[in-house]
C-alpha cells in the first residue's frame, strides 16, 4: 500500500472514532472535532497540532490529485508512522493495567516506622499502600516518614522509631490524598493528565493506584508513579 493510501486510511479511522466520541447529529469538520476533544480527550490534547496538520495533508492528498495513481502531496514514512501511531493510541490505547500491572508491597496500619525502613533498606520498594486488616487508608511514602522523622527529632529517636504507621497517616489527615484510584482500563494519557492538571494547581499526587474498578475496595493491580511515565516517554 502507498504513504498517500497507509494515510488516508489512518486519517478515515481517526475520523470515525472523532464522530463515535462527538455524536453529533450534523457533520463537524476534522479540525473543529479536534478543538472540542482536545478539551476531554488527553490523547487528542497531546497531539492536536499534528491533527491539525493532517487535516491540510488531507486535504492536499484527496483534492489535489491530478490522476488516479498520483497525488501532488505524498506524505513521507514519518508522517504515515505517526499518524498510523496516533490512530491506534485513540482507538486502542495502551492501558494503565497492561502497562503498569504488578505485585504490590503493601503494609499493615500497626507496622512500626522501625519495620517499614528496613523493608525500604531490602527492597527497592518506597511508597506502600496502607491496610487495617483489608481495608485500604492510605499510602505511605519514603517521603512522608522522613519528614516525620524530621520534625520531631530531638536526641533519642528510638520512640520515633517505634511509632505505628497509622500515626503517621493521621499527620497528613489535613491535608489532601497524595493518591488517587484509577480503573485498570484507564489509558496512560488519561493518566499522564491527572498527574500533569494536580501540578497545575500546586497539588502533589505520589501516586496513582490501579484497581479494575478504579475504587478503593478492589484489589490492587499496580501502582504509577510520576517516574514511571517519564520512563515510558
Amino acid at each position: 500500500m502507498r504513504n498517500d493510501e497507509r494515510f488516508i486510511v489512518a486519517f478515515n479511522k481517526i475520523e470515525k472514532y472523532f464522530d463515535q466520541q462527538i455524536r453529533d447529529t450534523r457533520y463537524v469538520p476534522f479540525h473543529r472535532a479536534v478543538q472540542r476533544l482536545r478539551k476531554s480527550n488527553p490523547i487528542v490534547s497531546h497531539y492536536q497540532q499534528d491533527l491539525l496538520e493532517f487535516s491540510e495533508l488531507r486535504n492536499a492528498i484527496v483534492h489535489e490529485r491530478t490522476g488516479h495513481e498520483y497525488t501532488i502531496a505524498d506524505p513521507h514514512d514519518d508522517i504515515v508512522e505517526l499518524i498510523e501511531k496516533i490512530e491506534q493510541e485513540l482507538t486502542a490505547p495502551e492501558t494503565v493495567g497492561n502497562l503498569f500491572g504488578k505485585t504490590l508491597r503493601t503494609i499493615q496500619a500497626d507496622l512500626t516506622i522501625e519495620e517499614v525502613l528496613n523493608i525500604i533498606k531490602e527492597t527497592t520498594f518506597s511508597q506502600f499502600p496502607v491496610y487495617v486488616s483489608k481495608q485500604f487508608i492510605g499510602l505511605l511514602t519514603d517521603k512522608c516518614i522522613l519528614h516525620f522523622i524530621a520534625q520531631r527529632m530531638n536526641g533519642d529517636c528510638s520512640k520515633l522509631f517505634n511509632t505505628e504507621v497509622r500515626e503517621l497517616l493521621k499527620e497528613d489527615a489535613v491535608k489532601e490524598a497524595n493518591y488517587q484510584f484509577v480503573p485498570s482500563a484507564m489509558s496512560v494519557f488519561e493518566a499522564e493528565a491527572i498527574f500533569m492538571e494536580a501540578m497545575k494547581k500546586n497539588k502533589v499526587i505520589d501516586a496513582l493506584l490501579i484497581t479494575d474498578s478504579g475504587e478503593s475496595y478492589d484489589k490492587l493491580k499496580g501502582l504509577i508513579s510520576p517516574t514511571d511515565l517519564i520512563k515510558i516517554e
